[in-house]
């Protein structure tokens, strides 16, 4: 008898019913040689310091850092504690039953760092000693699944996956429990959670907000002036800027009393705007955010239920290409677009030869990368409304991926009004390529730049001022993140990856350190304590382990040890903690 694991329900389902094993029982499904299981994500977790004899820590205790990690059921909080998760324990259970009863384990857990550290940790806690293989798939569909069955891969070809997600897993629970033990410890107050990516990215929306609190507006009076030049108005701006009210009321009147405008500059530029790449989840949920108002989670769990629906190929990943053999099925999928009436007009404004694809979305992947998202070729049936938004905008992408670049001519203006420079800058497209999908004019056009066909200007040509506009203008403050600026932020700082991203957010708004405010997040009064307790401290600061992501993609190809990795993280530890102990003794 073969075992299956999977870490999802709908997927060890689904795997099943491709296999054949189609007899439902309490937890699993059997038929065909077949037993097929799951867990409900990772059930199991690092033991905390009290399971290591740690009840009561002494300062000369940290940095806590056990000889050998334990792993322990996963806990949930109730009113009387933490306590074990119940149905992670009945499931567990069931996984060792079905596990005992087989000869050989094929691992069909997420196709991932943590997918593979799920499957390692339980095999590892059951003690099993069965031969493995590992199922690694980048879609859903039958074909992919069956292909996958056919091709099973030793496990050890992915120990360095398991490396890394290991060896973060740990250092994330070094640096997070040190500080939230240490904290708690110096100051006498009650215990919170820090962590290593999560206080960086509390610290940014509460000083953010901290700023937005303090921020002294202050006055401008741009000054416009509007002329006509064969029925088309040109409005330009003064480049000068002017704080002082009375000053620029005096120029406003000059301009009324000169009447015209020299024109000193015409500057046309052609350029060609080349199709964006392909979506990673990052950029996925960056543009449902902007053009959806879906925040990063619910993003993240629409391209889940899309994958396990088969409609879009594995949505964890950070890949922005593919590979030449998945290339080498897209024309047969976008043959299928083809029939599909809801799509065709996408379909349509391509204009390419889907014969003869561009290749520029091909990338040389290493085996544990996933391509970029991409549909399968599945019809789409009965999405809900959010579901069709983000299918669509990923289908939106896929196509645009392959179309001409957009040309845009650019043309900026420059006048003399009053002695003073006024200038605009104008846009005007020339072929639309792959601009048609969507048609977002911020997608190709410069912040200030207006949509416009200018008619023919001469340098030194004179123009009469129809009118002239002074306005008052307040300098604003930043707003606060949104969820595709937070994404963007964390991205930009190396803090976690694209599968952890909205786990992250997720997590600060359950321990209440930040909440919505409309589309906006904000801290709470609670996260606001906590950015005020840590300020300036290295748990706080975003550069501390922002070069971890290289260190455990380096780790992947097997060229850093965990074992100096961790030894690096140690030291990192205890300079937390001297720190945050320090700095309350002083304050003390």
């Amino acid at each position: 008898m073969i075992a299956i694991l999977t870490d999802k329900p709908n997927v060890g389902k689904e795997i099943a019913r491709i296999v054949g094993a189609h007899k439902f029982e309490k937890g699993y499904m059997t038929g065909n040689g077949y037993m097929v299981t799951w867990t409900f994500g990772n059930m199991l977790s690092l033991a905390m310091p009290k399971d290591y004899g740690n009840a009561k820590l002494e300062r000369e205790d940290f940095p806590l850092v056990p000889e050998t990690f334990r792993l322990m059921v996963k806990h949930i909080r109730t009113e009387d504690g933490w306590i074990p998760d119940i149905n992670a324990v009945m499931q567990l259970k069931t996984v060792e039953k079905v596990l005992e009863q087989c000869d050989t384990i094929i691992a069909a857990t997420d196709a991932s760092r943590e997918g593979e550290m799920v499957f390692r940790y339980l095999y590892g806690y059951l003690g099993c000693k069965q031969p493995v293989l590992r199922l690694w798939i980048s879609s859903l569909t039958d074909e992919a699944v069956r292909k996958g069955m056919e091709n099973l891969l030793p496990l050890r070809m992915f120990d360095n996956l398991f490396f890394a997600s290991d060896s973060r897993n740990k250092a994330d629970w070094m640096l997070g429990v040190n500080a939230s033990y240490a904290v708690c410890k110096a100051t006498g107050l009650g215990n919170n959670s820090l962590g290593r990516v999560q206080t960086p990215v509390l610290t940014a929306v509460s000083s953010r907000y901290r700023e937005r609190e303090n921020h002294i507006g202050t006055d401008s009076w741009p000054v416009y002036i509007s002329m006509y030049k064969e029925n088309t108005l040109l409005k330009m701006r003064c480049t000068d800027e002017f704080h002082d009210r009375k000053t620029a009321v005096q120029f406003y009147n000059d301009c009324k009393h000169t009447e015209q405008a020299r024109i000193t500059e015409v500057h046309r530029q052609t350029k060609e705007i080349l199709p964006p790449e392909l979506y990673n989840l990052t950029e996925l949920q960056k543009d449902a955010n902007r053009y959806c108002g879906l925040t990063a989670g619910q993003t993240h769990d629409i391209a889940q239920s899309l994958y396990e629906k088969k409609l879009i190929s594995y949505p964890r990943t950070a890949g922005r290409h593919i590979s030449r053999d998945i290339y080498d099925t897209l024309p047969a999928v976008i043959e299928k677009i083809l029939a599909w009436k809801e799509l065709r007009p996408y379909v349509n404004s391509m204009g390419i030869d889907i014969a003869r694809l561009p290749e520029r979305v091909i990338g040389e992947e290493c085996l544990t990368e996933h391509p970029a998202i991409i549909i399968t070729g599945i019809c789409p049936e009965r999405l809900e409304r959010l579901e069709m938004q983000v299918y669509t905008l990923i289908i939106g992408r896929m196509l645009e991926a392959f179309m001409p670049s957009c040309r845009m001519e650019y043309t900026m203006v420059e006048a003399v009004c009053a002695a003073r420079k006024f200038g605009m800058l104008s846009c005007r497209i020339l072929e639309k390529g792959w601009h048609a999908i969507f048609e977002r004019e911020d997608a190709v056009m410069p912040q200030g730049c207006t949509h416009l066909a200018l008619p023919e200007i001469q340098t030194g040509e004179t123009l009469s001022v129809a009118a002239c506009n002074l306005v008052r203008k307040k300098d604003l403050p930043a707003s606060p993140f949104t969820d595709a600026e937070l994404i963007e932020y964390m991205d930009t700082a190396g803090l976690g990856t694209v599968a952890t991203r909205s786990n992250i957010i997720q997590t600060l708004i359950d321990r209440k350190y930040i909440r919505y405010s409309g589309r906006h997040i904000i801290p709470t009064r609670k996260g606001l304590y906590i950015y005020e307790t840590v300020r300036g401290m290295k748990i706080a600061n975003a550069a501390l382990t922002s070069g971890w992501e290289a260190q455990l993609a380096r780790m992947e190809r097997g060229k850093l040890l965990p074992e100096v990795f961790l030894a690096d993280t140690k030291k990192l530890a205890k300079e937390v903690t001297d720190e945050i102990f320090l700095t309350y003794k002083s304050k003390g």
